[in-house]
């Protein structure tokens, strides 16, 4: 499009250029007013020239010249081009240029300096018109020389006021323009410490600059916007990120990671900002201290209901739920408290295809170990039941401290978790586990999204009403937590 835009510019150009030098050689002063885009290429090319904007579209700057150029002899070459009118209408012509060139200053931010050269160039329109008509018609010379003596002081204030104007203009618009660019772009955060990586970005401790606030910062990956160079590529990808920030953004329940910004970084980066939170996801915790006990799985089972019942009522289907998804930590006076995190693989609703072309696009999104048999399939019509088989997978780890199905590599793991039953958690594990529990996991894994739990909230309902002769208590927590993670102490 930038290079058709160029293409069409420059003809207009050349085909100007041709026809007002013939006009003028021809003595032809008449037609000069249909040529109105005279003055571009007689006094705007340089201009135009200076006038690349500082993004870098010469081509809108060059449409920029022709539009003001046009106007700007269209203004006054029309009377100066009559012989009889030529002398009577000065004045009103360099009125209506002195109002140009303001209008210039006002509507196209700029430098102080190419502002100038843009009045400048609508400055020079009239009088270069009335040299020309000087010097192609001898009887008009006794009268425009009378006219340049007459009005010379008036034509030099009203000329150079306006220039004023419009230059000072130019740079208030300029600077504005200027202050909220740099406002949007600016991050208000201060880098610390990555504390994490991912398939669409890495994720740092930050600070806020005024609040002092610590953040959890997560940054799109140079190396995956750029791989390969696939522009395409690229612009899915910080799609998907947007998407994810605004996704996450609009949810409110507590058990899902709050979002504060988004934006670009000084240097061009997209990130956005969240609450930081001590501690360790679901995956960690049972990699170093084993499979919980049932009563506590499902306090945790329970938070993550809440989240993606809030998710599923709004049409988003998170796709990636995990235990390293799943962040446990101490918030407040509250312990063993769960937040969802990572909604980079958020689809809307079943019926949004180009949301469906952003996540997928040929490739399988997820993790193999749970993924639902209806996303390995590729299958459209994924929605909410996919995150309750996958949460299914997460109750089936914190009950055992395995994946459901153990297999070499991610596609066979894949193709297990299509084609074959699950074996009952209490049957992997010494830790006891209630039959109803049991019974509950298995239906979260069941192959078809029918045959399993409707909503997170029917899960939710159905978990609450396991019964256990310990359940876990607000105290049990925070003996876990003080044992294993002390709060540390005020600075």
């Amino acid at each position: 499009m930038k290079r058709l835009m160029s293409l069409f510019t420059g003809v207009v150009l050349v085909g100007t250029v041709a026809f007002a030098v013939r006009d003028v050689l021809a003595g032809e002063v008449a037609l000069l007013p249909a040529r109105g885009v005279v003055a571009v290429v007689l006094a705007g090319a340089f201009a135009t020239f200076l006038l690349r904007g500082r993004a870098g579209f010469a081509e809108l700057r060059v449409l920029e010249a022709v539009v003001f150029g046009a106007q700007a002899y269209g203004s006054g070459a029309a009377e100066l081009a009559a012989p009889a009118g030529a002398v009577p209408s000065w004045s009103g012509a360099l009125v209506r240029f002195a109002l140009l060139m303001v209008a210039y200053g006002v509507f196209v931010p700029n430098l102080p300096l190419r502002a100038a050269a843009g009045v400048l160039a609508i400055a020079v329109v009239p009088l270069l018109a009335a040299w020309l008509l000087r010097v192609r018609h001898p009887e008009l010379r006794a009268a425009f020389d009378g006219a340049a003596g007459e009005h010379l002081v008036e034509t030099a204030l009203l000329l150079g006021t306006a220039a004023a104007v419009a230059v000072f203009a130019a740079f208030l618009t300029g600077n504005l323009f200027d202050f909220a660019y740099e406002q949007r772009r600016r991050t208000f955060y201060d880098l610390e410490e990555r504390i994490g990586a991912g398939g669409m970005g890495e994720v740092w401790r930050a600070r806020h600059r005024t609040l002092s606030r610590p953040t959890a910062l997560k940054l799109i990956r140079e190396d995956k916007v750029a791989a390969g160079g696939d522009k395409a590529e690229a612009h899915r990808v910080l799609q998907r990120f947007e998407r994810e920030a605004r996704a996450t953004a609009a949810l409110r329940s507590p058990h899902t990671i709050g979002v504060y910004d988004f934006g670009v970084t000084e240097d061009g980066h997209f990130f956005y900002a969240m609450e930081y939170l001590e501690g360790l996801d679901l995956e960690t915790l049972v990699e170093r201290f084993g499979p919980l006990p049932a009563e506590r799985a499902v306090h945790l089972l329970l938070q993550a209901c809440d989240s993606l019942g809030e998710a599923h009522e709004h049409g988003l289907t998170h796709r990636d739920v995990k235990p390293a998804n799943l962040f446990l930590s101490r918030l407040g006076p509250s312990n063993d408290y769960v937040k969802m995190l990572d909604f980079g693989l958020v689809q809307t609703a079943p019926e949004d295809d180009e949301a469906e072309r952003i996540t997928a696009d040929g490739t399988t999104s997820g993790t193999p170990a749970f993924m639902a048999p209806e996303m390995a399939l590729r299958r459209t019509e994924v929605d909410g039941r996919a995150d309750i088989y996958a949460l299914g997978g997460v109750a089936y780890w914190l009950l055992t401290g395995k994946y459901v199905f153990e297999a070499e590599g991610g596609v066979a793991m894949i193709v297990e978790h299509v084609k074959t039953a699950p074996t009952p958690p209490s049957r992997r594990t010494e830790l006891p586990i209630p039959p109803q529990l049991d019974e509950i996991v298995l239906r979260c894994l069941k192959k078809k999204p029918e045959e399993r739990f409707a909503s997170a909230l029917e899960l939710a309902a159905a978990l609450a009403a396991v019964p256990f002769d310990a359940p876990w208590t607000p105290a049990r927590a925070a003996n876990w937590w003080d044992l294993h993670q002390p709060r540390r102490p005020a600075a």
